[in-house]
């Protein structure tokens, strides 16, 4: 055999177990890379079924079905705005003051993205105002909740006290208004009934029908005075905190007279509010012992004068489905928020929200 050869003959030799290593090794990772394919396919369509199993959890198929398509986009243009009335008896100097005042309508549009019941959405200004409004859900067929944040700076109105001849304006950025609302639901007609098919379009309203709905609501509130002049007016009064929780029983319609194509639905709930805490902060003269007089704030807590009183909530939605993909409507939310104190100071606040929405299921 020529040299040549033996040379040849001795590399193959000596490649052949590293090839075999080599073929043993790309195979045992292509197996391992199917195997964790497999694993993410299947846990994925673990998650799939339990979401789309939670979304109709007991629901009767007769009156609640899921989409065709799961995935859903939406834009929507968000209107939301904020009536408020403050009144204060004897207050000295000023006797009776009532001060009216509303906000600007405020605009936003949010981009949505979700798969049945889960959702994300991101919300801008479509235009510079004097509000801001953020909203987050989760929201079921048998329950839900719902967080919103609402602050403006936008009221304006009128101001009438006893002692003035005329009517004082207030205008916007005198005050502030900040309001933290937190609605929960329980719906004990969910088999047939969905408040999610009427608000977020993730289920399907086949037929008409209505619920028993159990609300409850976590409220705080702050109204700062930014103007010195309407401080005054008000006794040195700066700002009213109040904090409250109620709970309500109410009922909900879904009317669908073409099998789910076109819905309409109203629903209302008194609500009683058994907790109650409230705060002024105002201005304060404390006197020294050289007869001058050290200016300051003091806050504290005043008491309601009712330990339970009604308030309520309320919502409304327009929706029409065109085909499978698409979908157009609108819904509305109004809070009514109320407070009362012993020494005279009375608030009341009508908060509310309407959305315009384009959506797409794909």
């Amino acid at each position: 055999m020529h040299l040549y050869s033996k040379l040849m003959l001795a590399a193959s030799l000596f490649l052949l177990p590293l090839s075999v290593m080599s073929e043993t090794f790309d195979t045992d990772s292509t197996d391992v890379q199917t195997t964790e394919e497999s694993w993410v396919k299947r846990n994925l369509k673990k998650l799939k079924t339990f979401v789309d199993t939670r979304a109709v959890r007991r629901a009767n198929p007769d009156y609640l079905e899921l989409p065709k398509y799961g995935w859903r986009v939406a834009v929507t243009s968000n209107f939301a705005g904020i009536g408020a009335s403050v009144k204060g008896h004897n207050i000295p100097t000023y006797q009776s003051i009532n001060v009216d005042m509303h906000s600007n309508l405020s605009g936003q549009t949010s981009i949505l993205v979700g798969y049945r019941s889960l959702s994300l959405s991101y919300s801008f200004d479509m235009a510079k105002g004097y509000s801001s409004d953020f909203n987050l859900s989760c929201l079921n067929s048998q329950f839900g909740i719902e967080y919103r944040s609402h602050t403006t700076y936008g009221l304006h109105g009128t101001l009438d006290a006893t002692a003035t001849p005329q009517t004082l304006p207030v205008n916007k950025n005198d005050t502030r208004l900040r309001a933290t609302i937190i609605n929960g639901y329980y719906v004990f007609n969910s088999r047939k009934y969905s408040l999610p098919a009427a608000m977020k379009q993730s289920l399907i309203q086949k037929r008409s029908a209505g619920s028993l709905t159990a609300y409850g609501v976590i409220l705080s509130a702050k109204l700062t005075s930014k103007n010195g002049t309407l401080s005054k007016m008000l006794g040195g009064l700066k700002q009213i905190e109040f904090y409250q929780a109620a709970v309500g029983l109410g009922y909900g319609y879904n009317y669908t007279p073409n099998r789910g194509r076109l819905l309409i639905h109203a629903s209302a709930a008194p609500l009683i509010v058994f907790y109650n805490k409230n705060f002024l902060t105002a201005d304060a003269a404390i006197p020294l012992p050289d007869g001058s007089s050290y200016n300051t704030e003091i806050s504290k807590e005043v008491s309601a004068k009712h330990h339970y009183f009604l308030t309520g909530v309320a919502r409304a939605s327009v929706f029409y489905t065109f085909n499978p993909h698409f979908y157009i409507g609108s819904n509305a939310l109004i809070n009514d928020i109320r407070f009362d104190s012993a020494s005279g100071v009375e608030m009341r606040m009508d908060d509310w929200i309407v959305n315009a929405t384009l959506g797409f299921r794909f």
